[in-house]
Formats: C-alpha cells, sequence, structure tokens
C-alpha cells in the first residue's frame, strides 16, 4: 500500500509540476527572443538559441545615474555555451540586447556593417605609477581610426597596432583620472574619461598631421543622419548611457563605434563595437535603445 501512494504521490508532483506555468518573466524573455529572431538579429548559425537564467536587477547609483526602477535581466544559451543576454523594463520594452556571432545585418528590419576591429579598453600607467584604464572616448576612436586605414587612400591613418592607435589618439586628449569607487573594473584601475568634442578635435588633428583627408564634426543624435552614414558606409562614434553587461546594476556614460540601426518591435536600437563589453565571439554587436543616445562623432573622407 505504501508503494502505491508513494508511486501516485511521484505521478501527481510530476503532472502538477509538468503543467506549471512559465513565469511572468520567462514568457517576456521569450516573446523578445522571438521578436529579436523576426528582425534578423540572430545569426543562422545559432539554432538552439534560449532563454537562460531570468533575474530582477536593482540599479545601483553612482556619479553617473541615480537610483533607476529596477529591471529584468535574461541570459541567453545555446549549445556552445553563453549567446547573449536581453535587459527590459517592467512595460515590456527592451533597453539593451546582444546575440553572440552577429557582426552584421542586411535585413527588412535591421542593417548593421562588419569590419570595425573590436578594440578594448586596457590598463595602462598612471603618473604616480598606478593603473588606469585606456579610456572608452580614445578607445572608440582608435577603432574608427583602424575602420578607416584599410581603406584606399587612407593607410596612413593606421599605426604600428590597435593599442599603438589608442595611445597615439589619446595623447592628442585631455584626460581625466577617475577612481573606480563602484567596481566598474573590479578595482584593478582607475576609470578615465573625456568628452566627444576632444574627441573630435584630436582625430581631425592626428589625420591632418598625417595628410589623410576626412572631416571630423560633432553632431547631437539624429536617427535619419546615423541611418544616412550608416547607409554610405560610414561608421559613427556616439555618446550614450548603458549599462554594464557583466555588473547591470550599474550604468555609466560610455563612448563607442555605432555599426548598425534597427527597429523591434515598434522601439528603434543601435547597433555598437563596445570597448568594455567583451563578448565570446569577438566582433559580436550589442543594441541599445536610441533614447540612451545623446551626441555623434562624424568621419567623412573628403571627395
Amino acid at each position: 500500500m505504501r508503494t502505491i501512494l508513494r508511486a501516485g504521490l511521484f505521478v501527481l508532483t510530476a503532472f502538477l509540476f509538468g503543467c506549471a506555468k512559465p513565469k511572468p518573466e520567462v514568457v517576456q524573455a521569450e516573446s523578445h527572443l522571438s521578436t529579436i529572431r523576426a528582425a534578423g538579429l540572430v545569426p543562422a548559425p545559432i539554432r538552439l538559441l534560449e532563454v537562460g537564467e531570468v533575474r530582477r536587477v536593482q540599479p545601483q547609483p553612482s556619479r553617473w545615474q541615480r537610483q533607476g526602477r529596477p529591471f529584468w535581466w535574461a541570459t541567453l544559451r545555446c549549445s556552445e555555451g553563453a549567446a547573449g543576454y536581453l535587459a527590459w523594463t517592467d512595460d515590456g520594452q527592451l533597453i539593451d540586447f546582444s546575440v553572440e556571432g552577429l557582426r552584421e545585418v542586411t535585413a527588412v528590419q535591421a542593417f548593421a556593417l562588419s569590419g570595425v576591429p573590436p578594440i578594448q579598453q586596457f590598463p595602462m600607467k598612471a603618473p604616480d605609477g598606478s593603473l588606469v584604464a585606456s579610456g572608452c572616448v580614445p578607445t572608440a576612436g582608435a577603432s574608427l581610426i583602424a575602420f578607416w586605414s584599410v581603406r584606399p587612400r587612407m593607410a596612413a591613418w593606421g599605426g604600428a597596432g590597435e593599442q599603438d592607435l589608442v595611445r597615439r589618439l589619446r595623447g592628442r586628449m585631455p584626460m581625466s583620472v577617475i577612481p573606480d569607487e563602484e567596481g566598474y573594473a573590479d578595482g584593478k584601475m582607475s576609470l578615465a574619461g573625456s568628452f566627444p568634442a576632444a574627441l573630435a578635435e584630436a582625430m581631425q588633428a592626428d589625420a591632418d598631421e598625417r595628410g589623410v583627408n576626412v572631416d571630423v564634426g560633432v553632431s547631437g543624435y539624429d536617427r535619419q543622419l546615423l541611418a544616412a552614414e550608416l547607409s554610405a558606409g560610414r561608421p559613427v562614434l556616439l555618446s550614450c548611457m548603458v549599462l554594464l553587461p557583466r555588473k547591470p546594476e550599474l550604468s555609466w556614460g560610455h563612448q563607442v563605434v555605432a555599426v548598425g540601426r534597427a527597429e523591434v518591435g515598434g522601439a528603434h536600437y543601435i547597433g555598437v563595437i563596445d570597448n568594455f563589453f567583451v563578448p565570446r565571439m569577438g566582433g559580436t554587436i550589442r543594441w541599445i535603445a536610441e533614447d540612451r543616445v545623446n551626441q555623434l562623432v562624424l568621419v567623412r573622407p573628403r571627395s
């Protein structure tokens, strides 16, 4: 009798768990993943893409961000391992997402250029001997210079290596050293900052010195302008306020290279190559909501 009762209890438990409805946040994550896939933002080789852990994130106030509203964060996974992430608000609006291996896009709802080297920030020695980050502003600028330097008549804009480009451009800019009080870099180095206008001036001066015929300018964010630049094959530098993917409770002001645009679920997103986001597959595009962007730096070769 006990054996029969135990077997019946096991069957009942399995039935109840098998019929349990998935949590609303998991349903929402699955819906976002379907929408992203329909927009052409999941690379063909990733077939078994699925939602992994879903959790609630409480934003941490910092020098760049006040205490924000909680949001949802989901990891993505595939048979090869980590496959990206999704972030969205309580009302279901995507904030930020990335799918591993997506390096270029040509679809009805999305377009993205390839070929921008994904140079990452690296530690440098400060005057006092401590470590300081190379900084997102010169690092993003160096990625764009590296992109252009392989084009005809622009080879002189290149350098001996990626870090050489960053150091050269950084040396032309006023840089601020910012102690890492919040733990963006796990306390391993201080942060470094500058401004888009200083970046544009430094890039123009660097190009002029090397006889490279380009015009570098600054503009406020404009969707049509960005789309026109990308359609013409010209990546754009942009300033934004974004989450830190490996610590999404933190946000900061950031400089990245814009390479794409997309419409997902009726909202607009910008595809970027991020210099403080190391995906499993190098060159993977990160997508951020356009309301997080505030300024553009344009580089246009002269005819």
